[in-house]
Protein backbone atom coordinates (compact mmCIF):
# COMPACT_ATOMS: atom_id res chain seq x y z
CA UNK A 1 0.00 0.00 0.00
CA UNK A 2 2.83 2.37 0.89
CA UNK A 3 4.53 1.72 -2.47
CA UNK A 4 1.28 2.47 -4.29
CA UNK A 5 0.92 5.75 -2.39
CA UNK A 6 4.51 6.76 -3.21
CA UNK A 7 4.02 5.83 -6.88
CA UNK A 8 0.84 7.92 -7.11
CA UNK A 9 2.53 10.84 -5.37
CA UNK A 10 5.48 10.74 -7.81
CA UNK A 11 3.08 10.52 -10.75
CA UNK A 12 1.12 13.58 -9.59
CA UNK A 13 4.29 15.58 -8.88
CA UNK A 14 5.70 14.58 -12.27
CA UNK A 15 2.55 15.73 -14.06
CA UNK A 16 2.59 19.07 -12.23
CA UNK A 17 6.22 19.68 -13.17
CA UNK A 18 5.49 18.75 -16.78
CA UNK A 19 2.52 21.14 -16.98
CA UNK A 20 4.50 23.92 -15.26
CA UNK A 21 7.39 23.51 -17.70
CA UNK A 22 5.04 23.73 -20.69
CA UNK A 23 3.21 26.76 -19.29
CA UNK A 24 6.44 28.63 -18.69
CA UNK A 25 7.78 27.92 -22.16
CA UNK A 26 8.73 31.01 -24.13
CA UNK A 27 5.70 33.04 -25.16
CA UNK A 28 3.30 31.49 -22.66
CA UNK A 29 4.20 33.53 -19.58
CA UNK A 30 2.20 36.54 -20.81
CA UNK A 31 -0.62 34.56 -22.41
CA UNK A 32 -4.08 35.69 -21.33
CA UNK A 33 -7.24 33.86 -22.34
CA UNK A 34 -9.40 36.09 -24.51
CA UNK A 35 -12.41 37.33 -22.60
CA UNK A 36 -15.08 39.76 -23.72
CA UNK A 37 -15.40 42.94 -21.70
CA UNK A 38 -18.62 43.00 -19.70
CA UNK A 39 -21.08 45.67 -20.92
CA UNK A 40 -22.11 48.22 -18.31
CA UNK A 41 -23.88 51.54 -17.88
CA UNK A 42 -22.85 54.08 -15.26
CA UNK A 43 -22.93 57.81 -14.58
CA UNK A 44 -20.04 60.22 -14.50
CA UNK A 45 -19.72 62.82 -11.76
CA UNK A 46 -22.02 65.20 -13.65
CA UNK A 47 -24.76 62.56 -13.97
CA UNK A 48 -24.10 61.85 -17.66
CA UNK A 49 -24.63 58.30 -18.87
CA UNK A 50 -21.47 56.40 -19.84
CA UNK A 51 -21.45 52.88 -21.25
CA UNK A 52 -18.81 50.43 -22.37
CA UNK A 53 -20.47 50.61 -25.81
CA UNK A 54 -19.32 54.25 -26.02
CA UNK A 55 -15.79 52.87 -26.45
CA UNK A 56 -16.60 50.30 -29.12
CA UNK A 57 -13.95 50.34 -31.85
CA UNK A 58 -11.38 51.92 -29.49
CA UNK A 59 -8.60 50.55 -27.34
CA UNK A 60 -9.18 51.45 -23.72
CA UNK A 61 -8.02 51.08 -20.16
CA UNK A 62 -10.72 50.41 -17.59
CA UNK A 63 -9.26 51.38 -14.21
CA UNK A 64 -11.00 50.41 -10.95
CA UNK A 65 -9.98 52.59 -7.98
CA UNK A 66 -10.83 54.17 -4.65
CA UNK A 67 -9.63 57.53 -3.37
CA UNK A 68 -8.00 56.06 -0.24
CA UNK A 69 -5.86 53.53 -2.13
CA UNK A 70 -2.25 54.75 -1.99
CA UNK A 71 -1.27 53.08 -5.27
CA UNK A 72 -4.36 54.61 -6.94
CA UNK A 73 -3.32 58.03 -5.61
CA UNK A 74 -0.12 57.68 -7.65
CA UNK A 75 -1.38 55.72 -10.64
CA UNK A 76 -4.41 57.81 -11.59
CA UNK A 77 -2.50 61.12 -11.69
CA UNK A 78 0.17 59.37 -13.82
CA UNK A 79 -2.53 58.17 -16.23
CA UNK A 80 -4.10 61.63 -16.17
CA UNK A 81 -0.74 63.27 -16.96
CA UNK A 82 -0.40 60.88 -19.92
CA UNK A 83 -4.07 60.99 -20.97
CA UNK A 84 -3.51 63.05 -24.14
CA UNK A 85 -0.40 61.01 -25.01
CA UNK A 86 -2.38 57.77 -24.63
CA UNK A 87 -5.25 59.16 -26.72
CA UNK A 88 -2.72 60.06 -29.43
CA UNK A 89 -1.64 56.40 -29.32
CA UNK A 90 -5.28 55.35 -29.75
CA UNK A 91 -5.90 54.40 -26.12
CA UNK A 92 -8.82 55.82 -24.13
CA UNK A 93 -8.90 55.72 -20.32
CA UNK A 94 -12.01 55.35 -18.18
CA UNK A 95 -11.66 55.34 -14.39
CA UNK A 96 -14.32 53.53 -12.36
CA UNK A 97 -14.68 54.58 -8.73
CA UNK A 98 -15.79 51.75 -6.47
CA UNK A 99 -18.19 53.83 -4.38
CA UNK A 100 -19.21 50.93 -2.15
CA UNK A 101 -15.58 50.73 -0.95
CA UNK A 102 -15.19 54.47 -0.31
CA UNK A 103 -14.93 55.79 3.21
CA UNK A 104 -16.51 59.10 2.23
CA UNK A 105 -18.26 59.52 -1.12
CA UNK A 106 -17.59 63.28 -1.16
CA UNK A 107 -13.86 62.49 -1.54
CA UNK A 108 -14.52 61.16 -5.04
CA UNK A 109 -15.43 64.52 -6.55
CA UNK A 110 -12.38 66.29 -5.15
CA UNK A 111 -10.08 63.47 -6.30
CA UNK A 112 -11.63 63.28 -9.77
CA UNK A 113 -11.47 67.05 -10.33
CA UNK A 114 -7.69 66.68 -10.62
CA UNK A 115 -7.96 64.05 -13.36
CA UNK A 116 -8.21 64.67 -17.11
CA UNK A 117 -9.83 61.34 -17.95
CA UNK A 118 -13.51 60.56 -17.42
CA UNK A 119 -14.55 59.02 -14.10
CA UNK A 120 -17.71 57.00 -13.54
CA UNK A 121 -19.19 55.88 -10.25
CA UNK A 122 -19.96 52.20 -9.56
CA UNK A 123 -22.51 53.00 -6.85
CA UNK A 124 -23.76 49.48 -6.17
CA UNK A 125 -20.60 47.53 -6.97
CA UNK A 126 -22.11 45.64 -9.88
CA UNK A 127 -19.48 46.76 -12.42
CA UNK A 128 -16.57 45.72 -10.21
CA UNK A 129 -18.33 42.45 -9.40
CA UNK A 130 -18.99 41.68 -13.08
CA UNK A 131 -15.26 42.13 -13.78
CA UNK A 132 -14.24 40.07 -10.77
CA UNK A 133 -12.33 42.92 -9.12
CA UNK A 134 -10.91 41.72 -5.81
CA UNK A 135 -8.19 44.28 -5.18
CA UNK A 136 -7.39 47.82 -6.17
CA UNK A 137 -6.18 49.14 -8.40
CA UNK A 138 -7.29 46.65 -11.02
CA UNK A 139 -7.01 47.71 -14.65
CA UNK A 140 -8.12 45.98 -17.83
CA UNK A 141 -6.65 46.68 -21.25
CA UNK A 142 -9.58 46.26 -23.66
CA UNK A 143 -9.07 46.21 -27.43
CA UNK A 144 -11.18 47.58 -30.27
CA UNK A 145 -13.31 44.41 -30.35
CA UNK A 146 -14.02 44.90 -26.62
CA UNK A 147 -11.93 41.89 -25.62
CA UNK A 148 -9.78 42.02 -22.51
CA UNK A 149 -6.23 41.66 -23.77
CA UNK A 150 -4.38 42.22 -20.49
CA UNK A 151 -5.38 42.53 -16.85
CA UNK A 152 -3.20 44.55 -14.47
CA UNK A 153 -3.39 43.92 -10.74
CA UNK A 154 -1.66 46.62 -8.74
CA UNK A 155 0.50 49.44 -10.07
CA UNK A 156 1.20 49.96 -13.76
CA UNK A 157 3.19 52.40 -15.81
CA UNK A 158 2.98 53.94 -19.27
CA UNK A 159 5.27 51.30 -20.79
CA UNK A 160 3.06 48.47 -19.47
CA UNK A 161 0.03 50.15 -21.01
CA UNK A 162 1.66 50.62 -24.42
CA UNK A 163 2.96 47.04 -24.44
CA UNK A 164 -0.53 45.68 -23.76
CA UNK A 165 -1.77 47.15 -27.04
CA UNK A 166 1.18 46.18 -29.27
Amino acid sequence: MRKLFIALFLLVVGLNVSVSDEASAEGWEDAVPVMKAVPFDAEDLDGNAVALQDYEGKNMLLVFFTTWCEVCQQELPMLSDNYVFLQDKGIEVLAVNMATAERNETDVGAFAEELQMPVVIDRDGRIAKSYGVQGIPTTYAIDEQQEIVKPFYGPLNKQDVLKAFE
